[in-house]
């Protein structure tokens, strides 16, 4: 009995192999098929990741340009005679100063 359904089946595989074939294809690209369908919510997700990383990116060199820049102005004798008189009030001791002592009111 043993011997008859391994000879039935290898006839069947015999007799059927271009058809065995074509389901076994069949099968594999519906299951790449299928698996690519469900990472594409996941693709879309990175890419808007990435493209987010991206503007980032821009923003935070900008911003060290910037910080470059600004630290270049900071060593001037000219922006820190500025931010003396602008911040904390104090005037060049060569200044020419002049008293308002008229009692009117603006």
């Amino acid at each position: 009995m043993q011997e008859n359904t391994g000879s039935r089946l290898s006839e069947f595989v015999v007799n059927h192999r271009k058809g065995l074939f074509i389901v076994i294809f069949v099968l594999l690209v519906g299951t790449m098929l299928l698996r690519g369908v469900m990472q594409y919510p996941t693709l879309k997700s990175q890419q808007k990741e990435i493209a987010s990383l991206n503007s980032q990116i821009e923003y935070e060199t900008q911003r060290q340009k910037e910080v470059e820049d600004l630290s270049k102005k900071v060593d001037s004798d000219e922006y820190v005679a500025r931010i003396a008189t602008e911040k904390l009030g104090l005037i060049p001791s060569n200044a020419k100063i002049f008293v308002d002592v008229s009692d009117e009111q603006q």
